[in-house]
Protein backbone atom coordinates (compact mmCIF):
# COMPACT_ATOMS: atom_id res chain seq x y z
CA UNK A 1 0.00 0.00 0.00
CA UNK A 2 1.15 3.51 -0.78
CA UNK A 3 1.56 5.74 2.27
CA UNK A 4 -1.11 8.44 1.76
CA UNK A 5 0.67 10.86 4.06
CA UNK A 6 3.88 10.44 2.06
CA UNK A 7 2.06 11.18 -1.20
CA UNK A 8 0.39 14.27 0.29
CA UNK A 9 3.74 15.45 1.66
CA UNK A 10 5.39 15.04 -1.76
CA UNK A 11 2.60 16.98 -3.51
CA UNK A 12 2.64 19.76 -0.91
CA UNK A 13 6.43 20.09 -1.04
CA UNK A 14 6.38 20.18 -4.86
CA UNK A 15 3.71 22.89 -4.80
CA UNK A 16 5.62 24.91 -2.20
CA UNK A 17 8.79 24.70 -4.30
CA UNK A 18 6.90 25.94 -7.36
CA UNK A 19 5.38 28.83 -5.41
CA UNK A 20 8.78 29.71 -3.96
CA UNK A 21 10.42 29.72 -7.39
CA UNK A 22 7.65 31.91 -8.84
CA UNK A 23 8.00 34.38 -5.96
CA UNK A 24 11.76 34.42 -6.47
CA UNK A 25 11.43 35.28 -10.15
CA UNK A 26 8.78 37.93 -9.51
CA UNK A 27 10.45 39.68 -6.56
CA UNK A 28 14.02 39.54 -7.86
CA UNK A 29 13.18 40.26 -11.51
CA UNK A 30 14.30 43.48 -13.15
CA UNK A 31 11.49 45.90 -14.14
CA UNK A 32 12.69 45.84 -17.77
CA UNK A 33 11.84 42.12 -17.98
CA UNK A 34 8.36 42.24 -16.46
CA UNK A 35 6.55 42.19 -19.81
CA UNK A 36 9.30 40.53 -21.88
CA UNK A 37 11.49 37.40 -21.86
CA UNK A 38 8.56 35.02 -21.36
CA UNK A 39 10.38 31.93 -22.69
CA UNK A 40 13.45 32.45 -20.45
CA UNK A 41 11.12 32.87 -17.46
CA UNK A 42 9.44 29.54 -18.20
CA UNK A 43 12.85 27.86 -18.52
CA UNK A 44 14.05 29.41 -15.23
CA UNK A 45 10.95 28.38 -13.30
CA UNK A 46 10.97 24.84 -14.67
CA UNK A 47 14.74 24.47 -14.26
CA UNK A 48 14.81 25.62 -10.64
CA UNK A 49 11.79 23.48 -9.83
CA UNK A 50 13.46 20.38 -11.30
CA UNK A 51 16.69 21.13 -9.40
CA UNK A 52 14.96 21.46 -6.02
CA UNK A 53 12.46 18.68 -6.67
CA UNK A 54 15.25 16.25 -7.64
CA UNK A 55 16.69 16.63 -4.16
CA UNK A 56 13.33 15.84 -2.58
CA UNK A 57 13.14 12.59 -4.56
CA UNK A 58 15.76 11.19 -2.17
CA UNK A 59 13.53 11.24 0.97
CA UNK A 60 10.80 9.53 -1.05
CA UNK A 61 13.39 6.99 -2.20
CA UNK A 62 14.24 6.38 1.47
CA UNK A 63 10.58 5.80 2.34
CA UNK A 64 10.12 3.53 -0.68
CA UNK A 65 13.14 1.43 0.35
CA UNK A 66 11.62 0.96 3.80
CA UNK A 67 8.32 -0.23 2.38
CA UNK A 68 6.32 2.97 2.81
CA UNK A 69 6.30 4.17 -0.78
CA UNK A 70 4.28 1.48 -2.54
CA UNK A 71 7.19 -0.36 -4.16
CA UNK A 72 7.55 2.05 -7.06
CA UNK A 73 10.48 1.94 -9.51
CA UNK A 74 12.29 4.95 -8.09
CA UNK A 75 15.41 4.03 -10.11
CA UNK A 76 13.45 4.77 -13.29
CA UNK A 77 12.25 8.06 -11.77
CA UNK A 78 15.87 9.06 -11.05
CA UNK A 79 16.91 8.34 -14.63
CA UNK A 80 13.97 10.29 -16.09
CA UNK A 81 14.75 13.28 -13.83
CA UNK A 82 18.40 13.38 -14.86
CA UNK A 83 17.65 12.98 -18.56
CA UNK A 84 15.34 16.03 -18.30
CA UNK A 85 18.05 17.80 -16.33
CA UNK A 86 20.62 17.04 -19.04
CA UNK A 87 18.30 18.45 -21.73
CA UNK A 88 17.94 21.64 -19.69
CA UNK A 89 21.68 21.94 -19.12
CA UNK A 90 22.83 21.25 -22.66
CA UNK A 91 19.99 22.64 -24.78
CA UNK A 92 17.15 24.70 -23.28
CA UNK A 93 19.03 26.95 -20.87
CA UNK A 94 21.94 27.68 -23.28
CA UNK A 95 19.45 28.55 -26.04
CA UNK A 96 17.44 30.84 -23.75
CA UNK A 97 20.65 32.44 -22.49
CA UNK A 98 22.12 33.12 -25.94
CA UNK A 99 18.75 34.32 -27.24
CA UNK A 100 18.37 36.78 -24.37
CA UNK A 101 21.96 38.06 -24.58
CA UNK A 102 21.65 38.70 -28.33
CA UNK A 103 20.16 42.14 -27.72
CA UNK A 104 21.18 43.40 -31.16
CA UNK A 105 18.35 43.57 -33.71
CA UNK A 106 19.54 40.92 -36.14
CA UNK A 107 16.27 41.06 -38.07
CA UNK A 108 17.38 44.20 -39.88
CA UNK A 109 20.56 42.60 -41.16
CA UNK A 110 20.93 40.28 -44.11
CA UNK A 111 23.16 37.30 -44.46
CA UNK A 112 21.18 34.17 -43.73
CA UNK A 113 19.30 32.62 -40.84
CA UNK A 114 22.34 32.75 -38.53
CA UNK A 115 22.17 36.55 -38.60
CA UNK A 116 18.79 36.55 -36.89
CA UNK A 117 18.49 36.56 -33.11
CA UNK A 118 16.88 33.11 -33.16
CA UNK A 119 19.40 31.71 -35.63
CA UNK A 120 22.38 33.08 -33.74
CA UNK A 121 21.15 31.56 -30.48
CA UNK A 122 20.42 28.26 -32.21
CA UNK A 123 23.91 28.15 -33.72
CA UNK A 124 25.70 28.67 -30.39
CA UNK A 125 23.38 26.21 -28.65
CA UNK A 126 24.07 23.57 -31.31
CA UNK A 127 27.83 24.00 -30.85
CA UNK A 128 27.50 23.71 -27.05
CA UNK A 129 25.19 20.69 -27.34
CA UNK A 130 27.37 18.97 -29.95
CA UNK A 131 30.54 19.30 -27.87
CA UNK A 132 28.77 17.89 -24.80
CA UNK A 133 27.24 14.96 -26.70
CA UNK A 134 30.49 14.06 -28.48
CA UNK A 135 32.42 14.14 -25.21
CA UNK A 136 29.75 12.09 -23.46
CA UNK A 137 29.63 9.56 -26.31
CA UNK A 138 33.40 9.06 -26.39
CA UNK A 139 33.60 8.59 -22.64
CA UNK A 140 30.68 6.15 -22.64
CA UNK A 141 32.20 4.11 -25.46
CA UNK A 142 35.50 3.55 -23.64
CA UNK A 143 34.77 4.03 -19.93
CA UNK A 144 31.30 2.57 -19.36
CA UNK A 145 32.46 -0.25 -17.07
CA UNK A 146 31.90 -0.13 -13.34
CA UNK A 147 34.55 -2.09 -11.44
CA UNK A 148 32.67 -2.93 -8.26
CA UNK A 149 34.67 -4.48 -5.40
CA UNK A 150 32.88 -7.51 -3.98
CA UNK A 151 33.42 -9.34 -0.71
CA UNK A 152 32.00 -12.87 -0.73
CA UNK A 153 31.32 -14.64 2.55
CA UNK A 154 30.68 -18.39 2.35
CA UNK A 155 30.18 -21.36 4.67
CA UNK A 156 31.84 -24.61 3.65
CA UNK A 157 29.76 -27.79 3.85
CA UNK A 158 32.89 -29.62 5.05
CA UNK A 159 32.49 -27.79 8.34
CA UNK A 160 29.18 -29.52 9.00
CA UNK A 161 30.27 -32.47 11.22
CA UNK A 162 28.08 -35.49 11.93
CA UNK A 163 26.04 -35.41 15.12
CA UNK A 164 27.46 -37.43 18.03
CA UNK A 165 26.17 -40.94 18.73
CA UNK A 166 23.29 -41.23 21.18
CA UNK A 167 24.55 -41.31 24.71
CA UNK A 168 27.99 -39.94 23.75
CA UNK A 169 28.62 -36.49 25.31
CA UNK A 170 29.33 -33.59 22.97
CA UNK A 171 33.00 -32.62 23.03
CA UNK A 172 33.18 -28.91 22.12
CA UNK A 173 36.96 -28.93 22.10
CA UNK A 174 37.11 -31.75 19.55
CA UNK A 175 34.50 -29.90 17.44
CA UNK A 176 36.58 -26.71 17.48
CA UNK A 177 39.72 -28.66 16.59
CA UNK A 178 37.97 -30.22 13.58
CA UNK A 179 36.86 -26.78 12.34
CA UNK A 180 40.35 -25.38 12.69
CA UNK A 181 41.76 -28.33 10.78
CA UNK A 182 39.41 -27.62 7.88
CA UNK A 183 40.13 -23.87 7.93
CA UNK A 184 43.90 -24.37 7.84
CA UNK A 185 43.94 -27.12 5.22
CA UNK A 186 45.56 -26.57 1.82
CA UNK A 187 42.26 -26.96 -0.02
CA UNK A 188 40.81 -23.77 1.48
CA UNK A 189 40.99 -21.14 -1.33
CA UNK A 190 39.64 -18.27 0.74
CA UNK A 191 41.08 -15.60 2.97
CA UNK A 192 40.46 -16.73 6.54
CA UNK A 193 39.97 -14.61 9.61
CA UNK A 194 37.83 -11.69 8.37
CA UNK A 195 34.40 -13.05 9.32
CA UNK A 196 35.15 -15.26 12.29
CA UNK A 197 35.42 -18.98 12.77
CA UNK A 198 33.53 -21.20 10.40
CA UNK A 199 33.20 -18.95 7.33
CA UNK A 200 35.36 -17.96 4.40
CA UNK A 201 35.89 -14.57 2.75
CA UNK A 202 36.80 -13.96 -0.87
CA UNK A 203 37.49 -10.56 -2.47
CA UNK A 204 37.26 -9.86 -6.19
CA UNK A 205 36.15 -7.19 -8.69
CA UNK A 206 32.83 -7.45 -10.52
CA UNK A 207 32.85 -5.66 -13.89
CA UNK A 208 29.48 -4.53 -15.23
CA UNK A 209 28.54 -2.23 -18.11
CA UNK A 210 26.23 0.56 -16.95
CA UNK A 211 23.35 1.85 -19.04
CA UNK A 212 23.55 5.16 -20.90
CA UNK A 213 21.07 6.99 -18.58
CA UNK A 214 23.15 5.98 -15.55
CA UNK A 215 26.29 7.16 -17.31
CA UNK A 216 24.61 10.51 -17.96
CA UNK A 217 24.04 10.78 -14.20
CA UNK A 218 27.70 9.99 -13.51
CA UNK A 219 28.92 12.38 -16.22
CA UNK A 220 26.81 15.26 -14.93
CA UNK A 221 27.89 14.56 -11.38
CA UNK A 222 31.59 14.41 -12.24
CA UNK A 223 31.41 17.61 -14.28
CA UNK A 224 29.35 19.32 -11.60
CA UNK A 225 31.75 18.35 -8.81
CA UNK A 226 34.38 20.81 -10.09
CA UNK A 227 31.92 23.70 -9.64
CA UNK A 228 30.46 22.20 -6.48
CA UNK A 229 33.86 21.86 -4.81
CA UNK A 230 34.98 25.45 -5.24
CA UNK A 231 31.64 27.25 -5.00
CA UNK A 232 30.29 25.31 -2.01
CA UNK A 233 33.68 25.43 -0.27
CA UNK A 234 33.61 29.23 -0.53
CA UNK A 235 29.88 29.56 0.11
CA UNK A 236 29.85 27.52 3.32
CA UNK A 237 32.02 30.23 4.89
CA UNK A 238 31.02 33.34 2.93
CA UNK A 239 27.25 32.89 3.16
CA UNK A 240 26.80 33.18 6.95
CA UNK A 241 29.60 35.75 7.27
CA UNK A 242 28.08 38.04 4.64
CA UNK A 243 24.61 37.77 6.18
CA UNK A 244 25.97 38.80 9.56
CA UNK A 245 28.10 41.56 7.98
CA UNK A 246 24.98 42.91 6.25
CA UNK A 247 23.46 43.29 9.71
CA UNK A 248 26.61 44.82 11.20
CA UNK A 249 26.97 47.35 8.36
CA UNK A 250 23.23 48.03 7.96
CA UNK A 251 22.33 51.59 6.89
CA UNK A 252 21.71 54.08 9.68
CA UNK A 253 19.80 57.37 9.33
CA UNK A 254 22.01 60.25 8.15
CA UNK A 255 21.49 64.01 7.85
CA UNK A 256 20.91 65.80 4.56
CA UNK A 257 24.37 67.38 4.73
CA UNK A 258 26.10 63.99 5.05
CA UNK A 259 23.86 62.61 2.30
CA UNK A 260 24.96 65.25 -0.22
CA UNK A 261 28.62 64.85 0.74
CA UNK A 262 28.49 61.10 0.20
CA UNK A 263 26.51 61.51 -3.01
CA UNK A 264 29.21 63.86 -4.30
CA UNK A 265 31.85 61.19 -3.61
CA UNK A 266 29.75 58.64 -5.48
CA UNK A 267 29.47 61.13 -8.35
CA UNK A 268 33.27 61.28 -8.63
CA UNK A 269 33.44 57.50 -8.80
CA UNK A 270 30.70 57.50 -11.42
CA UNK A 271 32.60 60.01 -13.59
CA UNK A 272 35.74 57.87 -13.48
CA UNK A 273 33.72 54.79 -14.44
CA UNK A 274 32.07 56.64 -17.34
CA UNK A 275 35.48 57.62 -18.72
CA UNK A 276 36.80 54.09 -18.31
CA UNK A 277 33.68 52.64 -19.92
CA UNK A 278 33.98 54.93 -22.94
CA UNK A 279 37.62 53.94 -23.47
CA UNK A 280 36.80 50.25 -23.10
CA UNK A 281 33.98 50.56 -25.61
CA UNK A 282 36.28 52.35 -28.05
CA UNK A 283 38.88 49.60 -27.75
CA UNK A 284 36.27 46.91 -28.33
CA UNK A 285 34.90 48.63 -31.42
CA UNK A 286 38.25 49.49 -33.02
CA UNK A 287 40.24 46.46 -31.91
CA UNK A 288 44.03 46.24 -31.88
CA UNK A 289 46.69 43.57 -31.84
CA UNK A 290 48.78 45.62 -29.43
CA UNK A 291 46.23 45.21 -26.64
CA UNK A 292 46.02 41.77 -25.06
CA UNK A 293 42.51 40.38 -25.37
CA UNK A 294 42.88 38.63 -22.06
CA UNK A 295 43.90 41.86 -20.35
CA UNK A 296 41.00 43.69 -21.96
CA UNK A 297 38.53 41.06 -20.73
CA UNK A 298 39.97 41.33 -17.24
CA UNK A 299 39.53 45.10 -17.34
CA UNK A 300 35.93 44.65 -18.45
CA UNK A 301 35.25 42.33 -15.52
CA UNK A 302 36.87 44.76 -13.12
CA UNK A 303 34.80 47.61 -14.58
CA UNK A 304 31.66 45.57 -14.08
CA UNK A 305 32.63 44.79 -10.50
CA UNK A 306 33.09 48.47 -9.60
CA UNK A 307 29.87 49.37 -11.36
CA UNK A 308 28.14 46.84 -9.12
CA UNK A 309 29.73 48.37 -6.00
CA UNK A 310 28.69 51.84 -7.14
CA UNK A 311 25.07 50.78 -7.54
CA UNK A 312 25.12 49.02 -4.19
CA UNK A 313 26.63 52.03 -2.38
CA UNK A 314 24.08 54.36 -3.99
CA UNK A 315 21.28 52.04 -2.91
CA UNK A 316 22.57 51.96 0.68
CA UNK A 317 22.94 55.76 0.71
CA UNK A 318 19.36 56.18 -0.49
CA UNK A 319 18.07 53.86 2.21
CA UNK A 320 20.08 55.68 4.89
CA UNK A 321 18.68 59.11 3.96
CA UNK A 322 15.29 58.78 2.30
CA UNK A 323 14.12 55.64 4.12
CA UNK A 324 15.79 56.52 7.46
CA UNK A 325 17.82 53.30 7.50
CA UNK A 326 15.16 51.04 6.04
CA UNK A 327 13.15 48.31 7.77
CA UNK A 328 15.18 47.06 10.76
CA UNK A 329 13.29 43.74 10.76
CA UNK A 330 14.86 42.85 7.41
CA UNK A 331 18.37 43.20 8.79
CA UNK A 332 17.49 41.28 11.96
CA UNK A 333 16.12 38.56 9.67
CA UNK A 334 19.50 38.49 7.90
CA UNK A 335 21.20 38.17 11.29
CA UNK A 336 18.89 35.26 12.13
CA UNK A 337 19.70 33.58 8.82
CA UNK A 338 23.40 34.20 9.41
CA UNK A 339 23.28 32.48 12.81
CA UNK A 340 21.37 29.53 11.32
CA UNK A 341 23.90 29.48 8.48
CA UNK A 342 26.81 29.26 10.92
CA UNK A 343 25.16 26.28 12.61
CA UNK A 344 24.52 24.55 9.26
CA UNK A 345 28.04 25.23 7.95
CA UNK A 346 29.73 24.02 11.14
CA UNK A 347 27.58 20.89 11.30
CA UNK A 348 28.28 20.13 7.63
CA UNK A 349 32.04 20.51 8.10
CA UNK A 350 31.99 18.45 11.31
CA UNK A 351 29.99 15.72 9.59
CA UNK A 352 32.49 15.61 6.73
CA UNK A 353 35.40 15.33 9.18
CA UNK A 354 33.73 12.80 11.48
CA UNK A 355 32.02 10.59 8.92
CA UNK A 356 32.85 11.22 5.26
CA UNK A 357 36.65 11.56 5.29
CA UNK A 358 37.45 8.59 7.61
CA UNK A 359 35.75 6.36 5.05
CA UNK A 360 36.68 2.95 6.43
CA UNK A 361 36.60 3.80 10.14
CA UNK A 362 34.34 6.84 10.77
CA UNK A 363 34.33 8.48 14.19
CA UNK A 364 30.60 9.11 14.59
CA UNK A 365 27.40 8.91 12.42
CA UNK A 366 26.55 12.48 13.54
CA UNK A 367 23.89 13.85 11.12
CA UNK A 368 22.81 10.33 10.17
CA UNK A 369 21.64 9.86 13.74
CA UNK A 370 20.01 13.29 13.73
CA UNK A 371 17.87 12.52 10.66
CA UNK A 372 16.85 9.09 11.94
CA UNK A 373 15.87 10.49 15.35
CA UNK A 374 13.73 13.12 13.65
CA UNK A 375 11.96 10.42 11.63
CA UNK A 376 11.31 8.47 14.82
CA UNK A 377 9.86 11.47 16.66
CA UNK A 378 6.49 11.16 18.43
CA UNK A 379 6.92 7.45 19.01
CA UNK A 380 5.38 6.02 15.84
CA UNK A 381 7.57 7.98 13.47
CA UNK A 382 6.77 11.14 11.53
CA UNK A 383 8.79 11.27 8.28
CA UNK A 384 7.99 14.92 7.61
CA UNK A 385 10.61 16.11 10.11
CA UNK A 386 13.31 13.96 8.54
CA UNK A 387 12.33 15.18 5.07
CA UNK A 388 12.41 18.83 6.17
CA UNK A 389 15.78 18.49 7.89
CA UNK A 390 17.28 16.73 4.88
CA UNK A 391 15.81 19.37 2.55
CA UNK A 392 17.24 22.21 4.65
CA UNK A 393 20.75 20.73 4.64
CA UNK A 394 20.58 19.93 0.92
CA UNK A 395 19.15 23.29 -0.19
CA UNK A 396 21.71 25.05 1.97
CA UNK A 397 24.43 23.48 -0.18
CA UNK A 398 22.80 24.91 -3.33
CA UNK A 399 22.44 28.33 -1.69
CA UNK A 400 26.11 28.20 -0.68
CA UNK A 401 26.97 27.21 -4.27
CA UNK A 402 25.30 30.34 -5.70
CA UNK A 403 26.94 32.49 -3.03
CA UNK A 404 30.37 30.99 -3.75
CA UNK A 405 29.94 31.64 -7.47
CA UNK A 406 29.19 35.32 -6.88
CA UNK A 407 31.93 35.67 -4.26
CA UNK A 408 34.63 34.23 -6.52
CA UNK A 409 33.43 36.26 -9.48
CA UNK A 410 33.47 39.45 -7.43
CA UNK A 411 36.88 38.92 -5.80
CA UNK A 412 39.00 36.96 -8.31
CA UNK A 413 37.51 38.12 -11.64
CA UNK A 414 37.64 34.64 -13.16
CA UNK A 415 34.34 35.06 -14.98
CA UNK A 416 31.51 37.48 -15.49
CA UNK A 417 29.33 38.17 -12.46
CA UNK A 418 25.63 37.34 -12.48
CA UNK A 419 24.43 38.45 -9.03
CA UNK A 420 20.89 37.83 -7.82
CA UNK A 421 19.62 41.18 -6.52
CA UNK A 422 16.20 42.17 -5.22
CA UNK A 423 14.14 43.77 -8.05
CA UNK A 424 17.34 44.13 -10.12
CA UNK A 425 18.05 40.70 -11.62
CA UNK A 426 17.98 40.36 -15.39
CA UNK A 427 17.01 37.10 -17.02
CA UNK A 428 20.55 36.28 -18.12
CA UNK A 429 21.53 36.26 -14.42
CA UNK A 430 18.53 34.04 -13.65
CA UNK A 431 19.45 31.65 -16.46
CA UNK A 432 23.11 31.46 -15.45
CA UNK A 433 22.30 30.75 -11.80
CA UNK A 434 19.61 28.25 -12.79
CA UNK A 435 22.17 26.43 -14.93
CA UNK A 436 24.61 26.43 -12.03
CA UNK A 437 22.00 25.20 -9.53
CA UNK A 438 20.89 22.44 -11.90
CA UNK A 439 24.44 21.27 -12.49
CA UNK A 440 25.35 21.31 -8.81
CA UNK A 441 22.13 19.57 -7.77
CA UNK A 442 23.55 16.30 -9.18
CA UNK A 443 26.71 16.22 -7.01
CA UNK A 444 24.54 17.47 -4.13
CA UNK A 445 22.41 14.31 -4.34
CA UNK A 446 25.50 12.12 -4.71
CA UNK A 447 27.25 13.86 -1.83
CA UNK A 448 24.19 13.52 0.42
CA UNK A 449 23.99 9.83 -0.49
CA UNK A 450 27.65 9.46 0.44
CA UNK A 451 27.35 11.60 3.58
CA UNK A 452 24.18 9.96 4.91
CA UNK A 453 24.52 6.24 4.00
CA UNK A 454 22.61 5.14 7.12
CA UNK A 455 19.69 7.41 6.27
CA UNK A 456 19.77 6.44 2.54
CA UNK A 457 20.51 2.72 2.94
CA UNK A 458 18.88 0.31 0.46
CA UNK A 459 17.66 3.18 -1.74
CA UNK A 460 17.71 3.18 -5.54
CA UNK A 461 19.94 6.26 -5.65
CA UNK A 462 22.44 4.50 -3.39
CA UNK A 463 22.57 1.66 -5.91
CA UNK A 464 22.96 4.12 -8.81
CA UNK A 465 25.45 6.55 -7.27
CA UNK A 466 27.00 4.56 -4.42
CA UNK A 467 27.54 1.33 -6.33
CA UNK A 468 27.52 1.77 -10.12
CA UNK A 469 28.53 5.40 -10.79
CA UNK A 470 31.03 5.55 -7.93
CA UNK A 471 33.15 2.71 -9.35
CA UNK A 472 33.12 3.68 -13.02
CA UNK A 473 36.49 3.64 -14.74
CA UNK A 474 38.44 6.89 -14.33
CA UNK A 475 35.69 8.50 -12.22
CA UNK A 476 36.26 6.11 -9.32
CA UNK A 477 39.72 7.48 -8.54
CA UNK A 478 38.15 10.83 -7.65
CA UNK A 479 35.14 9.51 -5.75
CA UNK A 480 36.58 6.51 -3.91
CA UNK A 481 39.54 8.55 -2.64
CA UNK A 482 37.38 11.56 -1.64
CA UNK A 483 39.43 13.90 -3.84
CA UNK A 484 36.61 16.41 -4.29
CA UNK A 485 35.56 16.32 -0.62
CA UNK A 486 39.12 16.91 0.58
CA UNK A 487 39.44 19.80 -1.88
CA UNK A 488 36.14 21.25 -0.59
CA UNK A 489 37.42 21.29 3.00
CA UNK A 490 40.70 22.90 1.88
CA UNK A 491 38.82 25.59 -0.07
CA UNK A 492 36.58 26.27 2.95
CA UNK A 493 39.63 26.64 5.23
CA UNK A 494 41.36 29.03 2.79
CA UNK A 495 38.14 31.03 2.43
CA UNK A 496 37.84 31.36 6.21
CA UNK A 497 41.35 32.83 6.48
CA UNK A 498 40.80 35.00 3.41
CA UNK A 499 37.54 36.54 4.66
CA UNK A 500 38.91 37.09 8.17
CA UNK A 501 41.77 39.10 6.67
CA UNK A 502 39.59 40.89 4.09
CA UNK A 503 35.93 40.70 5.13
CA UNK A 504 34.82 43.23 2.46
CA UNK A 505 36.09 45.81 -0.02
CA UNK A 506 36.53 49.17 1.65
CA UNK A 507 35.92 52.51 -0.04
CA UNK A 508 39.66 53.28 0.01
CA UNK A 509 40.45 50.02 -1.81
CA UNK A 510 37.76 50.78 -4.40
CA UNK A 511 39.13 54.26 -5.04
CA UNK A 512 42.68 52.90 -5.36
CA UNK A 513 41.71 50.21 -7.85
CA UNK A 514 39.66 52.73 -9.84
CA UNK A 515 42.71 54.99 -10.12
CA UNK A 516 44.85 52.08 -11.30
CA UNK A 517 42.18 51.04 -13.76
CA UNK A 518 42.00 54.58 -15.16
CA UNK A 519 45.79 54.68 -15.60
CA UNK A 520 45.76 51.32 -17.37
CA UNK A 521 43.08 52.54 -19.72
CA UNK A 522 45.12 55.63 -20.53
CA UNK A 523 48.19 53.57 -21.37
CA UNK A 524 46.15 51.22 -23.50
CA UNK A 525 44.59 54.09 -25.38
CA UNK A 526 48.04 55.43 -26.23
CA UNK A 527 48.97 52.07 -27.78
CA UNK A 528 46.08 52.13 -30.23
Amino acid sequence: MVDAFLIVTAIVMAALILIGVLLLVVTFGHPDDKQDAKFPKVVVVFGMWIAFASILVLPYDVANARGDGGGLRVDVLWQVVYIILAILLFALIPFAFYYYEADQDYSEEKGGCCRTQFGNALMYTFIFFAVAIVLLGILYAFLNTAQIPVRRIAQSTSLVLPAPEPGVPFDQYAFAAAINANLTSDRNPYVVGECGTGCFTQRYTWDINVSFPIYIMAFLSFFGWFFFTFFVGVGLIALPMDLINDFRTRPTPISTKVYFEERQNLGKRAQILIQIGERLQEQQERGTKKVSKRKLNKQLLEFERHYYFLKKDHHVLTIAHKLKGGNPLWYFFKLFLGVIGIALSISWILHIILWVLPRNDPFDPFLNTFFIKLEEAFGGGFPLFGVLAFAIYSFYLLWACVKGNFKLGMRLLFFKMYPMEYENTLMNAFLFNTWLILLCSVPTVQFCTQAFPIYTRFTSVDMLFGTQAQYLKFFKYFWVNNVFVIALIIVAFITLIWLIMRPKDTAAEIEKTLDNLAKDKGSLADEI
